[in-house]
């Protein structure tokens, strides 16, 4: 396994980011409300989705699950979940462009 700019490549697999200093950022903040989110990478898209745990095993089922956040970019995936502290109706204004209520 080498290191190259903040990614990991092994042998045979695309490149993973890796993103270390996350509690660094957000130092005073918790971070529980992570635990009620899965992340999954998908290779063949390129893409991290970020799943609300109570719809876990719909994701598999449903591709357009409408709870599920998508992005090529898993620290977007986490700021944004971040500046919601996971809520999922504080997402939904965020990605209307309404701002956190």
């Amino acid at each position: 396994m080498e290191h190259q700019n903040g990614t990991f490549k092994t042998p045979n697999t695309m490149p993973q980011e890796v993103y270390q200093d996350y509690e660094q950022d957000y130092p005073n903040n918790s971070l529980e409300y992570l635990t009620d989110w899965v992340f999954h990478f998908n290779p063949y898209m390129k893409q991290w989705a970020a799943i609300p745990r109570e719809t876990y095993s719909e994701y598999w089922n449903d591709y357009k699950n409408a709870s599920v956040l998508r992005s090529k970019n898993l620290n977007t995936l986490l700021d944004l979940l971040h500046r919601a502290k996971g809520d999922a109706d504080v997402i939904e204004h965020i990605i209307n462009g309404e701002g956190a209520e």
